[in-house]
């Protein structure tokens, strides 16, 4: 796990200062060792993690002819296996990385090496010879990369923003447009930035430069092609490929954990963990006190499998400092309540290991969410506009039945105003409505592209009911959301994060599965409570749906947030000046109020021109 850059022109361009720049920004992703390597026409940064061959590993690294060079980020966990086709091939090695057999496997395969490998990443490949870049990026994107031009036959690429910024030469421009999304979901989705000059590669997609031209492709997309399996069948094909995810993904030299939330996901890797593991795993836990405390579900999974267990009660974390630390760590606004306990967990985890594993995936591949209960009531909802506001109501009342009538109150909903899955799934995650967004907006509405989810999130035609709704949450929420959270999180402190779930062979498994399978009426993760729930222990197999949330409304209310909110709202205040229909804080709905909260905090510490 590491940071990498790179700065290409088609003429003979000095780059070493600017590499310098933004190899100094990015330490923070690799502090082991750091490593340029110009050309006459660019060159290659890195800041490396040591984590597989410690010894001999580092980069930017070139192959034995000297014609491919290669800056890395992530792993291939099957890269032995790879490796060992490509000695039958007559290539030769000299060290043990994985990173050197990226660069033997697109010698010999070109761009379909990238079908082979099992694994996350982010890599820039040089041809010396030819004076072209081949770049790419894992299926999901759990490892991010970055691209941006400071004139034409340029080409700059990095994994995080601020080290595009930190060269000097790219002048940024906010997209309002990728501002709007933010505000209708609280993160910018994944095929877009919040600049409209720097670009990210999406996920399961390489790029090509010829020294004139940038030339992108999809080489993989989720592609939900369900197969008829009976329950016992696709128990034990799940049972098989997962067990091979996690003992993949234990590879590493260096000290290997978990983190443990004591949900359904993180105490089945923790659980498959110690079947492979030569001693105890290392097992990582946050609380907050009486407000949200997971601890003893997590508990009561490590006694379970004798794992050597840490764990935090954050209690009431230094919410306003956390605040305007995460405008530091994100490069974009950032919304999702989350990133802080991730933070500290993970700054808490490296002091003990540079590896973690997590049960990020499960929830989109498997059904987990809880709102994909209404969701599949939604199919058979028979509603109209007048049922729907009586189930409302009804389900605000009668209290003792408020869960089961609040379930049907939103698949009546649902089913009365979109006919399609794709469109409800998302009208369930956008947080402000474009109603909302308009005020906030005011007179510069009509001069902003209201932001809707376009073709690159819309599934095939073929692909109905719920696999609709599941496209849109592995194709945005996923990749946009939760593994920007995680990565940025955790490399804050050099730790790398693993996910057994987002195995490619499993991850093409539970694309291939029935939806019934994930989710029904009144049941989620049907398939895993199925194969695993023998492994958990009892207070974890009763245990709903609770997630790794924050005490937002408190949160809100504390006399350090309230304090920044006066100070981004303020006359004159680069918020103020984007958004003219901010007036009080906080708004009526806490999560509306956070997001407005965030990208003030950031518009502030980015100090962006808006």
């Amino acid at each position: 796990m590491c940071g990498i850059c790179a700065i290409f022109h088609a003429d003979a361009v000095e780059t070493e200062d600017s590499i310098q720049k933004m190899v100094a920004v990015l330490r923070h992703r690799g502090p082991d060792a750091t490593g340029i390597r110009t050309f006459l026409k660019g060159g290659l940064g890195h800041t490396r993690l040591r984590i597989i061959d410690l010894q001999s590993g580092d980069q930017p690294m070139e192959d034995p002819t000297g014609r491919y060079w290669i800056t890395f980020n992530g792993e291939i966990y099957n890269y032995r296996r790879i490796r060992a086709e490509l000695a039958l091939l007559g290539h030769t090695f000299r060290t043990q990385s994985d990173t050197e057999v990226i660069l033997a496997s697109y010698a010999q395969w070109g761009r379909s090496c990238l079908d082979r490998f099992r694994g996350m990443f982010a890599f820039v490949i040089w041809d010396s010879r030819d004076h072209t870049v081949f770049a790419a990026r894992d299926l999901f994107g759990e490892k991010p990369l970055y691209f941006g031009a400071e004139r034409q036959n340029t080409l700059l690429v990095a994994s995080e923003i601020k080290a595009l910024i930190a060269s000097g030469r790219i002048e940024t421009h906010l997209d309002y447009t990728s501002v709007d999304a933010y505000l209708a979901f609280g993160y910018v989705p994944p095929d877009r930035t919040i600049y409209a000059n720097i670009h990210t590669l999406p996920p399961g997609h390489w790029l090509f430069w010829d020294g004139e031209k940038t030339t992108i492709a999809c080489y993989w997309r989720p592609s939900l092609n369900t197969k008829q399996r009976t329950l016992n069948a696709a128990a034990e094909e799940m049972d098989e490929l997962l067990r091979q995810a996690v003992k993949r993904q234990m590879i590493a030299d260096v000290p290997i954990g978990a983190f443990l939330s004591g949900g359904l996901d993180s105490s089945t890797v923790v659980a498959l963990m110690s079947s492979w593991a030569g001693g105890s795993v290392k097992t990582f836990s946050v609380g907050f006190g009486d407000s949200i405390d997971e601890l003893p579900y997590a508990r009561s999974v490590s006694r379970k499998y004798a794992t050597e267990h840490f764990e935090m009660d954050l209690g009431e974390p230094d919410v306003g400092r956390m605040l305007e630390r995460m405008a530091q760590v994100y490069d974009e606004p950032f919304a999702d309540t989350s990133n802080i306990p991730t933070y500290l967990i993970s700054q808490f985890a490296r002091e003990h290991v540079k590896v973690v594993l997590s049960g990020d995936g499960a929830d989109e591949l498997l059904g987990g969410y809880g709102w994909y209960i209404p969701l599949v009531r939604s199919e058979t909802a028979k509603s109209s506009l007048v049922k729907w506001i009586l189930y409302r109501s009804l389900s605000r009342l009668l209290r003792p039945q408020r869960d089961e009538l609040h379930l049907n109150s939103m698949a009546l909903g649902l089913s009365a105003r979109w006919p399609d899955m794709w469109t409800r799934n998302i009208m369930c995650h956008m947080q402000m409505r474009p109603v909302t967004r308009r005020r906030l907006w005011k007179d510069r509405w009509d001069g902003v592209a209201s932001y809707y989810p376009g073709d690159y999130f819309q599934p095939a035609r073929e692909v109905l009911g719920m696999n609709r709704a599941f496209a849109y949450d592995l194709s945005s929420y996923l990749p946009g959301d939760i593994l920007v959270k995680v990565d940025r999180a955790s490399m804050a402190h050099g730790l790398e994060t693993r996910t057994p779930f987002l195995d490619r062979d499993f991850v093409e498994f539970a694309l291939s599965l029935p939806a019934s399978l994930k989710a029904t009426s009144d049941q989620t993760k049907v398939l895993l409570r199925h194969v695993y729930e023998r492994l958990w222990p009892e207070t974890v197999q009763k245990r709903g749906k609770q997630g790794f949330g924050s005490p937002i409304d408190r949160w809100l209310t504390r006399p350090d947030v309230q304090e920044l909110a006066r100070e981004i709202t303020g006359n004159g205040t680069r918020l103020k000046t984007l958004l003219p229909g901010v007036t009080t804080f906080p708004e009526k709905d806490a999560y509306t109020a956070w997001i407005i909260l965030v990208l003030g905090l950031w518009l502030e510490k980015n100090q962006v021109k808006v």
